[in-house]
């Protein structure tokens, strides 16, 4: 900690001004805390604003004119002959009952400009102590900070045309998506074409590869990630999205051309084309039926059986589904958000390992793996746009399934009927309660510290292992944008 303030002081004292306003038509990035914030409060837009306007694509424009992005307004606000500057120092402080508490300093940076009325561009990088100490992390480290580029891409926007092209994150449907989250950042494109009530966007990008050393393949294997979705909105309060998506790959492989087309159904191309690659479909939906008044839901099929006639049909569906609502002012004073999400064993997974819903090791949807359900509540009392305290209530059950296991197709084993309880084998189940507070501080800092206790069943999936475990995290950051003159 004495080293993250004498960090903090350092940062201060080389803080420039920021600049002055104009017409913004930047976008805010997703998956940093500050920028999550904003994107909870906007949450609560959605459910108060009967419109048309896409807020089941993310991330969104800053030019928005409902909406107030906050202390990064002036991302989008830095003049065609300027470069914007920008830096976070921050800290992550997590103490636990049965582990040390441990403090973790990360330092971003980063550029933001617009060369063009159209053009909108955002780089940064990150160094970062957790990053360093994860054990799946194999990049470089300095001085026990693990750097990389965090984001990189270059945004460009028509009246009815979206573009984005490099590194970035989005969502696709709730923002807890299971298709597409935000906080999974992949190389590649994605746009988004606007056709009165209809969107049909696309998304490609380049995954994680499989190494001959580090995941005993034969040879190098590509692999790639591509997804088309199209929104009709059917009035003000009913939105209805259909998606797929498919993860492909190979030694030698590259990018299919019929991949690469967003009117292609890339199911019926994988089959006629003989390859097996991992697709998935599904839709989501949003009803507003009053202002306020928020309901929404997501299903994704990644393989069900529909013939009866073989022992590979014994194959148990693998799907996940999400359904929540939101509510402002509940009672005059609370916004209220409840969640369900469930995904059975099996999902995302596949016999080549190639094929995995996964990058960098994680999935490429905001779910926790396979194999598990997850009921949420949250209480939200907003006070002005920047602070808000959180109430939440989460009821967890974690089975032995896992998307990286041994695809072993135990359905093949026996005759006849075949079925597995869920979630499998010895569940862990926790249950946790918090509390905690979000706040921009004079718009120039943040602070997100929450306290609570999770109360956990099978820890770890040994049966009767039952523990109680108090804990508080603590994240805090400062921030800064200036501009320097490029003509």
């Amino acid at each position: 900690m004495r080293r993250f303030l004498l960090k903090q002081l350092i940062f201060w004292l080389v803080l420039p001004a920021v600049p002055g306003t104009i017409y913004s038509i930047g976008i805010l990035p997703t998956g940093k805390m500050e920028y999550e914030f904003i994107y909870d409060r906007l949450e609560r837009v959605d459910a108060l604003t009967l419109d048309y306007y896409d807020y089941q694509l993310g991330p969104y424009q800053l030019r928005n004119r409902n909406f107030s992005f906050g202390p990064f307004e002036s991302f989008g606000d830095i003049p065609g002959g300027r470069l914007g500057l920008f830096g976070f120092a921050g800290e992550d402080f997590r103490a636990a009952r049965e582990n040390r508490g441990r403090g973790f300093e990360s330092i971003r940076g980063g550029i933001v400009g617009q060369p063009h009325d159209k053009f909108f561009v955002y780089g940064s990088f990150l160094l970062d102590e957790e990053k360093a100490r994860d054990e799946n992390y194999t990049g470089k480290k300095w001085r026990g900070l693990a750097g990389y580029v965090q984001d990189a891409f270059v945004y460009y926007h028509s009246r009815r045309f979206e573009l984005i092209v490099g590194r970035f994150a989005s969502f696709w449907g709730p923002r807890n998506s299971l298709v597409l989250c935000g906080n999974q950042r992949m190389d590649g494109f994605g746009y988004t074409f606007h056709w009165g009530k209809l969107a049909l966007s696309y998304r490609l990008a380049r995954l994680d590869g499989l190494h001959p050393d580090a995941d005993g393949v034969l040879q190098f294997e590509n692999r790639y990630f591509a997804g088309h979705r199209v929104d009709f909105h059917l009035n003000k309060h009913l939105r209805f999205g259909l998606f797929e998506t498919v993860v492909f790959g190979g030694p030698g492989r590259q990018i299919d051309l019929f991949y690469l087309n967003p009117l292609i159904f890339f199911h019926g191309s994988q089959l006629n084309e003989g390859t097996n690659d991992n697709t998935t479909v599904g839709f989501d939906f949003s009803i507003k039926p009053a202002v306020g008044y928020k309901f929404y839901g997501q299903l994704l099929v990644d393989d069900i059986q529909v013939d009866d006639q073989s022992q590979d049909d014994q194959e148990p569906a693998e799907v996940a589904f999400l359904l929540g609502g939101y509510v402002v002012n509940l009672a005059g004073w609370f916004d209220l958000k409840a969640e369900y999400s469930r995904v059975t064993n099996w999902t995302f997974n596949q016999i080549y390992p190639r094929n995995r819903y996964i990058f960098d090791s994680r999935p490429i949807g905001r779910v926790l793996g396979n194999d598990y359900d997850l009921a949420s509540l949250s209480l939200i009392r907003w006070m002005g746009d920047n602070t808000a305290a959180v109430f939440r209530f989460d009821h967890y059950r974690q089975g032995e399934g896992r998307i990286d296991a041994e695809w072993t197709e135990p359905w093949k084993q026996v005759e006849g009927d075949y079925s597995e309880p869920f979630p499998t084998g010895t569940v862990q189940k926790t249950t946790r309660m918090t509390l905690g507070i979000k706040s921009f501080i004079a718009n120039m800092a943040f602070v997100d510290v929450e306290a609570g206790i999770d109360l956990v069943k099978n820890q770890n999936h040994v049966d009767a292992d039952d523990r109680t475990l108090p804990f508080i995290n603590l994240k805090i950051s400062s921030f800064f944008l200036t501009s320097v003159k490029l003509e």
